[in-house]
């Protein structure tokens, strides 16, 4: 359907991949724009049974391109609010929702990951918030999500340290569903969605419904706080000094 975003359907099951292996599969505006579109095509879809959302290669996302940072114009409330809309997509789907997580999920594309309704990794694929690393305090709805699975004093640790959450520590977590072995991530995730094919689709559909409107009722004000956050920090010395570092292969100085 797009550039960056692929969709294919069979069986009942929809995959959407994001497909920018390049740059790890980084997000930008028009991949927000498109994904949001493409989730809600499938809804509207009665083929479509059960979604499947991944990255194309070797990871599932990097989340923000730290190149298109460098710019420093990357960064704003619009894109923010977008990044907020995308991952509440995939809540609002009435449709079951997977994120395949192959390799890294980080930044946005581990906020993505987090707003799907089930998690398949494997023992060497990881969620990554990342957005301390680079002097912004988030976006995609990360900690949102992460204190509905993890509760707030975990979620202000990985929001802070950002350490890399594997396979194993996310399934103690919670964060994620299952535990593919090695080289089965594929085969587990569409065994997962089969057995969601045979499950009352229609009672799951009512399921999200109510967790959408009774524990994500206040997700557009956090959205409209989150998105000023971040423009806000996309803005500030120490987001530069992050970036700048990064490409320099240095660790940054922050503003004491």
């Amino acid at each position: 359907m797009y550039e960056h975003i692929k969709l294919s359907v069979q069986d009942g099951i929809a995959t959407i991949t994001i497909d920018r292996p390049s740059s790890n599969n980084a997000l930008n505006a028009q991949m927000f724009r498109d994904l949001i579109g493409t989730v809600e095509h499938c809804d509207a879809d009665d083929a479509v049974k059960v979604l499947i959302i991944t990255g194309a290669d070797k990871n599932f996302s990097a989340g923000g391109d730290i190149k298109e940072m460098a710019t420093f114009e990357f960064i704003s409330y619009e894109l923010s609010m977008l990044t907020g809309q995308a991952s509440l997509s995939l809540r609002k789907c009435s449709k079951p929702v997977i994120a395949m997580v192959n390799g890294a999920a980080a930044g946005g594309g581990c906020g993505i990951a987090l707003g799907a309704d089930f998690r398949i990794m494997t023992e060497e694929s990881y969620l990554l918030t990342a957005f301390s690393s680079v002097a912004l305090p988030g976006d995609t709805g990360c900690i949102y999500h992460l204190y509905q699975i993890v509760g707030l004093a975990k979620t202000v640790e990985l929001m802070a340290l950002s350490p890399r959450i594997y396979g194993k520590e996310a399934l103690q977590l919670g964060l994620t569903t299952r535990l593919a072995p090695d080289g089965k991530l594929e085969e587990e995730t569409l065994a997962f969605a089969e057995k969601l094919l045979h499950r009352p689709l229609g009672a799951i559909a009512m399921q999200k419904q109510l967790y959408y409107e009774v524990f994500y009722r206040d997700y557009m004000a956090y959205n409209r706080l989150e998105a000023e956050n971040l423009a806000k920090a996309g803005a500030s010395a120490d987001h530069r000094e992050a970036v700048t570092a990064f490409l320099e292969g240095r660790k940054p100085k922050f503003n004491q």
